[in-house]
């Protein structure tokens, strides 16, 4: 190949690469320009600072980001006032994803005159301005195309103008309102320590610990515990209260107009939350509208405007302190318990290991049984008292001078398991007529229960054993022997493991072997619902001599048999049989399970009355 072949493809190469640089590679660019049809390239919402929406002909909007980190927001104009986040952030993003649906180029506009009147820029609807980082960015919001559906819009500094959807509007306010924060007012961002709830003759104060958050009564009644439970869910009802409309800004508005007035008369309800001696905020609840009884008037103390809100959530403050006090044995969690000292029936402790399993200390040690320490717990803070005497003063009046049952609990202590310190002492006493009573000695309430409640808490150790009666497989029992009201039949399993009945036992043999075997079955892995007596000295408080109705069986275990009997009595109040055992050299008394009792007990193990021998 020649120099001057060579030359001209070189030649040739440079002019194609000049054409590619100079002319098409503009074009590719304005291609991809218009591909993307975003207005705000590079706009990131994160970055803005304040927000200014001048609204032609009324009052400009600004609103200022309180953190660079968070979402709250203040608005400066034309109030001072708690913005709302939501609306805001729906602008800021309806922004950022802004597309154009036509666009009209500068070199457009050069050649209309009047272009700026005629798609509305002289006069927007609203201009929007964007500060953040140093830098501003202004949109004007021009005229409206005729069917309505699109805007005119242009960005301050771009030259050209867009026709994007108008469903942009629904973010612009027109007035100061929808950008205002509607939350009333939310004692979690407070900071307080006390609350002072005053309403038509009535009032009292809260106070909560600032170790443990819990809450007590410091006036009309000294230091008594407050129900931690319904106080926080007020609280939290108090955080979702929303404005349903603004009524006044008028910080001379009228109060008496709406029922706000201040002393010698007071509001129908006013809260007034404090950071010890400093006021953290206040809220006052005044009259209702005429055709509106559902709403009422109200008032934050800051800002100091009038708003109209729902009635309801606010109608439990209105109510007597005693609605606030705590009627459970303590207020704290029942998992803060590490030790329980109990001087009844007798003087033992209950301890938690480090396993979390519960250990009795009595005269012999024994593992407490789960269920019934379960149900011990949880009466803690599940039984409910009522008050019977605010301030006692003469205590043999309620049998706590010297009390029936007392318990002193212990928080949770160290790797050896010693308790630590003492979270409350609760002692129960009866009267003359049985009513039970119970009190704190850190409290001057005196408290009514319910005997049943009462009668269901321990007070003797042998009440939280195991509460296994025994286990055997039904494959093992060798017969079954009924014996009621002087009759006795007996079933026997033969070689084959086959139920048969028999010879000499009263009656025919009408049973239902299917239903008896599973009987057996479930009888063979026993357990007490609740200990209810040790020892011979109450077997006729629990009619067991009365109903005279007894099982036994015979058991084959380790190449030896054994029988393992069980007695049937009266119910528990709580409709549970009443069963005894031997155990040990010693009589139990416990209620039997109740489905048990009556699916397989009574329907397969019993002799009717047909077949019993008459006396």
């Amino acid at each position: 190949m020649s120099w001057k072949s060579t030359w001209i493809l070189l030649t040739a190469a440079a002019v194609l690469f000049a054409f590619v640089w100079l002319v098409e590679r503009p074009i590719r660019q304005e291609r991809s320009r218009q591909a993307s049809r975003i207005v705000l390239p590079g706009f990131d919402p994160r970055s803005v600072e304040s927000v200014e929406i001048k609204p032609h002909g009324t009052n400009e909007i600004h609103v200022e980001r309180l953190n660079p980190t968070n979402a709250f927001w203040q608005m400066t104009q034309p109030i001072s006032y708690p913005a709302s986040g939501a609306p805001i952030t729906s602008l800021l993003e309806a922004l950022a994803g802004l597309e154009w649906e036509e666009r009209i180029t500068a070199h457009e506009l050069k050649n209309q005159a009047n272009a700026q009147e005629k798609y509305g820029f002289t006069q927007p609807q609203s201009e929007i301005s964007l500060q953040g980082s140093g830098s501003t960015q202004k949109i004007l919001i021009g005229q409206s195309s005729a069917l309505g559906d699109q805007v005119f819009l242009e960005v301050v500094g771009n030259p050209d103008v867009y026709l994007v959807s108008a469903a942009l509007l629904q973010w612009v306010p027109l007035d100061k309102d929808p950008w205002r924060d509607l939350s009333l007012l939310d004692p979690a961002r407070l900071a307080f320590q006390s609350l002072q709830v005053r309403s038509a003759g009535r009032g009292f104060e809260l106070e909560r610990d600032p170790t443990n958050h819990l809450w007590f009564m410091k006036n009309p009644v000294h230091d008594a515990r407050a129900d931690n439970a319904r106080i926080n869910e007020l609280l939290e009802r108090l955080a979702g209260l929303r404005v349903r409309q603004f009524v006044s800004d008028d910080p001379k508005a009228d109060l008496e107009l709406y029922g706000l007035q201040s002393s010698p008369q007071t509001p129908n309800l006013d809260l007034t939350f404090w950071r010890g001696t400093k006021l953290a905020a206040q809220l006052q609840v005044g009259a209702s509208p005429s055709n509106q009884p559902s709403l009422a008037f109200a008032r934050r103390q800051d800002p100091g405007n009038v708003v109209m809100i729902d009635r309801e959530a606010l109608r439990p403050w209105q109510g007597a302190y005693t609605n606030f006090l705590d009627y459970h044995f303590i207020s704290l969690s029942p998992d803060s318990i590490g030790a329980i000292t109990v001087q009844g029936d007798g003087r033992f402790t209950v301890q938690k290991q480090t396993n979390g399993q519960w250990l009795v200390r009595a005269a012999t040690s024994f593992p407490a049984d789960a269920v019934l320490m379960r149900d011990w717990l949880a009466s803690f803070t599940n039984i409910q008292t009522q008050i019977e005497k605010t301030v006692a003063t003469d205590l043999s009046v309620y049998g706590l001078k010297r009390p029936l049952l007392q318990y002193t609990l212990h928080s949770e202590g160290g790797a050896r398991g010693q308790s630590n310190t003492l979270l409350a002492q609760i002692e129960f006493g009866a009267d003359s007529s049985g009513t039970i009573f119970e009190r704190r000695p850190d409290e001057s309430f005196v408290n009514i229960i319910n005997a049943d409640d009462f009668n269901r808490l321990p007070r003797a150790a042998w009440q939280l054993r195991d509460r296994r009666i025994w286990t055997f497989e039904s494959s093992n029992v060798l017969s079954l022997t009924i014996h009621q009201l002087g009759s006795t039949r007996k079933y026997l399993r033969d070689p084959e493991g086959q139920w048969t009945f028999a010879p000499g036992s009263h009656g025919p043999p009408l049973v239902n072997w299917f239903s008896l075997e599973e009987g057996v079955f479930r009888l063979g892995h026993l357990s007490a619902v609740y200990w209810s007596g040790v020892g011979d000295a109450h077997w006729q408080d629990f009619g067991f001599a009365r109903t005279d109705f007894s099982l036994s069986f015979e058991v084959k275990r380790a190449g030896r048999t054994e029988t393992c009997s069980i007695a049937f009595g009266d119910r528990s109040p709580y409709s549970y049989p009443y069963a005894s055992v031997m155990r040990d050299g010693q009589r139990l008394m416990f209620e039997f399970p109740v489905d048990l009792f009556e699916n397989f007990v009574e329907h397969d193990m019993t002799i009717p009355p047909a077949a019993r021998r008459q006396p």
